[in-house]
């Protein structure tokens, strides 16, 4: 059976048969990925700082694209909701039971239990998303002035921008390599 490559072609864009496919599965809930998960208050990505240790913490770093910093979105058997997992070490973002007050997100082998399905709720202004743990029913936040090496925490929705993050595919030389 031949392949018909189909392109559309406008200026300073380029739609082929593949991009088509992936906005459709992206309209029907379908996971895709791999994702950069970039904060809108300060720019920085979620990162797993290399960690493969299970309970190991998630930081935020400059964004670059290597697969530390790239997260699939799948399904999690909740309608609405999904599991975040690390590209470079097969972990899920996990907003497990605290054993402190604090409650900072780790990653965990991949189970979809509660802790580990968010919701993706669209930000006020429509850019980007509010990533909510359906455990806690918290939001992922960081500050505006977070440096590299910080680590995400949960807080009441406000939905300021330290509470908004863009999922964006990476692209450029390299990225998702390493």
């Amino acid at each position: 059976m031949a392949r018909v490559k189909v392109e559309l072609r406008l200026p300073g864009l380029a739609i082929g048969v593949d991009d088509i496919r992936t906005v459709f599965s992206r309209a029907k809930g379908m996971a895709s990925g791999p994702y950069l998960i970039i904060n809108r208050a300060c720019g920085l990505a979620l990162d797993t700082a290399f960690a493969t240790e299970l309970g190991s913490p998630v930081t935020v770093w400059s964004p670059h694209g290597l697969q530390h910093q790239l997260w699939q979105l799948r399904p999690s058997g909740t309608a609405g909701e999904v599991v975040i997992v690390s590209v470079a070490n097969k972990l899920a973002l996990d907003a497990t039971v605290p054993t402190s007050g604090d409650i900072h997100p780790l990653m965990w082998e991949v189970h979809s239990e509660p802790w580990q399905r968010w919701r993706l709720e669209d930000a006020p202004d429509g850019i980007g998303y509010l990533l909510q743990s359906a455990h806690n029913r918290r939001y992922l936040t960081i500050s505006e002035g977070a440096e590299r090496g910080w680590g995400p925490w949960f807080e009441d929705r406000h939905a300021h921008q330290s509470q908004q993050w863009l999922l964006t595919l990476p692209h450029g030389r390299g990225a998702g390599t390493r």
